[in-house]
């Protein structure tokens, strides 16, 4: 067992800080003629931190992030504060902010431009995560130190009204303290909600023994049990939100890694990936993907499912007991296959630090390509990576302290 002295939380913006970049905010009354207004554009949402310490985010559309630079300087949608932006379909979903707990959507309008939908519904806390129904809703989670119970919202994605919500007791799902949120999907009649067990006040982990998700009936969004593995430690991490995924067949996929680098204080069992069969409510116990056995016991804590079993990863080139703590670095991207259990790196992208979010708003999914945002010493650039000979070439610079999402509209 590796034990590590307790901390506080580091700033949520020193956390986020993919770069030394610093930049005063944009204005909206700036010349706005060369953002594209193309129907193929990138969209990228680019944090600027201001001169009082806070973060604005400007979402801006690009019709090229493979050569030049990219800036928001008098271009974009701006959203003042700590957000989380997720990509359903042709628009992108905002949640969290500074001052406001509601959901907002961005989409073209009919001449290119973006604008933005949404911003009625207001919840109690912040919503911390949003994904895609399989019957074409979204899902919202609201998972709060504060509050004691867990609140599930089933929203119209186009009015982004809220059509159902549910409350369940925090108790069932911890009796020690409140769960820290780390991921969610939806499949065929369940919700699976992971979590881990963080002290709200110094943040230490002392709960890593056994692997935990909540399931959830869908639609009616009741609590329907926990279900535990004893072979691995909890699922996901500090603000990633990747500890489940989804492939195609429903089958749901559960990541552990315990990393110092990504909220826990100590670690007590082997770094893994467990599966949830589709339809099932137990964990496969024929199944465990060792990061040990795979990956010389590198571990990972992001993940972005690219379909056929193959996940893009983030593998962390630290053994756990090396890792710097709150660090998210140092990172090297790679390509797992659940159903082979193998790994391969990819070529040509230096090793770097993350900034401790969502991989799959963080990357670019389109065809055989990735696109990541890579911090190097004091600049971002774009790289784009082949998924078919796990190469990568390297593009634009990105003008920003980070880069919160990475779209294609």
């Amino acid at each position: 067992m590796k034990i590590f002295k307790n901390i506080p939380l580091l700033l949520i913006s020193s956390l986020l800080f993919g770069s030394s970049l610093f930049f005063t905010s944009c204005s909206d009354d700036d010349d706005d003629t060369d953002e594209y207004k193309g129907d193929d554009a990138f969209a990228l949402s680019l944090a600027y931190q201001g001169t009082d310490g806070n973060f604005t985010y400007y979402t801006v559309k690009f019709e090229d992030v493979m050569s030049g630079s990219l800036s928001a300087f008098g271009k974009g949608i701006d959203q003042l504060g700590y957000y989380t932006y997720n990509q359903i379909g042709d628009k992108i979903y905002c949640i969290g902010g500074m001052g406001t707990n509601n959901i907002i959507g961005l989409e073209n309008d009919a001449d290119g431009n973006l604008y933005e939908t949404g911003g009625i519904s207001s919840f109690d806390n912040s919503l911390r995560d949003v994904v895609e129904t399989e019957d074409g809703n979204l899902l919202g989670v609201e998972i709060s130190a504060a509050s004691d119970v867990v609140v599930l919202h089933i929203i119209d994605p186009n009015s982004l009204s809220v059509s159902s919500t549910v409350s369940s007791a925090v108790s069932n799902l911890s009796s020690v303290s409140g769960p820290s949120f780390s991921g969610m999907v939806q499949s065929g009649q369940y919700v699976y909600i992971s979590y881990y067990i963080s002290d709200p006040v110094t943040y230490a982990t002392n709960y890593t023994d056994v692997a935990q998700v909540a399931v959830f009936s869908y639609p009616d969004l009741e609590f329907v049990k926990i279900i535990e593995d004893v072979r691995t430690g909890p699922i996901g991490g500090f603000g990633t939100n990747s500890g489940l995924i989804k492939d195609e067949l429903g089958n749901v996929y559960a990541l552990s890694h315990s990393n110092p680098a990504n909220g826990f204080s100590q670690f007590t069992k082997e770094a893994a990936i467990l599966r949830i069969n589709s339809g099932e409510t137990e964990f496969d116990q024929e199944y465990f993907f060792s990061f040990d056995e795979v990956a010389e016991g590198k571990t990972t804590a992001h993940l972005l499912y690219l379909g056929d079993g193959k996940v893009l990863a983030e593998m962390n080139m630290a053994d756990r007991d090396e890792q710097s703590v709150w660090s998210d670095s140092p990172l090297k991207p790679a390509v797992l296959d659940l159903n082979a259990k193998t790994i391969n790196y990819i070529s040509d992208v230096p090793e770097h630090s993350g900034i401790g979010r969502k991989l799959a708003s963080a990357a670019l999914h389109d065809g055989n390509y990735v696109y990541m945002c890579i911090p190097e010493d004091v600049s971002i650039y774009v790289y784009r990576i082949d998924l078919q000979d796990y190469t990568s070439v390297k593009g634009a610079e990105v003008e920003a302290n980070f880069v919160a999402g990475f779209f294609k509209l």
